[in-house]
């Protein structure tokens, strides 16, 4: 039986998150035990800089202690007021209520007037923050839940481990961009995931050119996660994580990532430039999601150029580019999210599972992953 065919209640189970607030806190509860992308280092280049983000449904905040990065939830754990209410800073973690002050450990050091109070030192009150699991891939800083399982980022990422950590080494900080969407979020995912639509919706961006033929597409499954690769053979995928682990990949073509639950991560080439994208569809609510965007030159050995007019040529296309593309991207990400916004006026009267083609397939791997981690099922058995 197909996955998403099951159904509690009147909608099938994949669905009912996409319309109902108690399906969708239910699924964030138990995404927020996967590996999820929070930030990046280059927004923590100091001591005690923090940033403030959303992880299963809720608010946590990630902070640089030293050499050190520390996440918590967003919540003191006296009476649970928000300890950091802007969307970054720097400071001690020190609450705005009654001055409850935590060090790095997540643990209370300073009560105010904590005998009198409680009757305990801070130390014996043994107040303390829930943490998270943080792990680093390049700049990328991703956090979880703690689960039991005890899995480390690099195994949960497999050979996307390499990849991630080849496309997003460099230390500068990236163009970044934010769009609000009237929708859930796996409708924006799913778009990521899907390359027939490219002709109907993106055909200012894209082209009129036709649709993909489909020997000319690679798809591949590792984990939870998906690639697409263009013009590539069925090796491809560990041939790359083989060469961005010794540090000698150069592109040959524009590939694509999917990492589950909600990451995405590009390399494109624009004008014989390189370029890296990753992009996070952030789920706020059932029906409100935050896409989150970075881009940035691709760190890997820039192309041999012959003849000082071509190279000259070359330089001055790399120095107009960063200004150009975001142009592109926002055109693109705007014609994505008007399909998503209507998708989302008709999400309760989905009765019945899609029917998906040849290049939508890497959407039923996505639900089957999901489904897995969200209701414990299994279709793959």
């Amino acid at each position: 039986m197909n996955v998403i065919s099951r159904s509690r209640g009147d909608a099938p189970l994949w669905s009912q998150a996409l319309c109902t607030p108690a399906a969708f806190d239910h699924e964030q509860t138990k995404l927020g035990r996967y590996w999820t992308l929070l930030g990046l280092t280059t927004d923590l280049p100091n001591d005690g800089d923090w940033f403030r983000t959303s992880l299963g449904g809720r608010s946590v905040f990630v902070q640089r202690f030293g050499e050190d990065l520390r996440g918590f939830e967003n919540v003191c754990a006296h009476r649970f007021y928000p300890l950091r209410t802007g969307e970054r800073g720097n400071g001690p973690i020190r609450c705005g209520f009654h001055h409850w002050q935590y060090n790095e450990d997540g643990l209370a050091v300073g009560v105010p007037q904590c005998g009198e109070m409680f009757r305990v030192s801070p130390r014996d009150l043994n107040a303390r923050l829930r943490p998270l699991d943080i792990a680093t891939c390049g700049i990328l800083i991703f956090g979880r839940f703690a689960p039991d399982d005890g899995e480390s980022l690099q195994d949960y990422l497999g050979p996307g481990f390499p990849i991630l950590q080849a496309m997003w080494s460099a230390t500068r900080e990236p163009w970044a961009d934010r769009f609000d969407i009237a929708a859930n979020w796996r409708f924006g995912y799913h778009i990521s995931l899907d390359d027939y639509h490219l002709v109907a919706v993106h055909p200012s961006t894209f082209g009129r050119s036709g649709y993909l033929a489909p020997d000319t597409v690679q798809y591949y499954r590792f984990g939870r996660h998906s690639a697409y690769f263009h013009g590539a053979d069925s090796t491809a995928l560990t041939t790359m994580a083989d060469a961005c682990a010794k540090g000698v990949y150069s592109p040959p073509d524009y590939r694509i990532f999917q990492f589950f639950p909600n990451l995405i991560a590009v390399h494109f080439e624009a004008a014989r430039h390189w370029f890296v994208l990753i992009q996070q569809y952030q789920p706020v609510a059932f029906d409100r999601t935050l896409l989150r965007s970075w881009f940035a030159p691709a760190p890997f050995p820039p192309p041999k150029i012959d003849g000082g007019l071509s190279r000259l040529a070359h330089r001055v296309a790399g120095l107009a580019l960063p200004y150009v593309i975001p142009f592109y991207m926002r055109r693109i990400n705007g014609e994505d999210i008007a399909i998503c916004e209507r998708n989302q006026t008709t999400a309760a009267q989905i009765e019945r599972p899609p029917r998906l083609g040849r290049h939508e397939e890497r959407i039923a791997w996505f639900e089957e992953a999901y489904a897995q981690a969200v209701h414990g099922v299994d279709d793959r058995q």
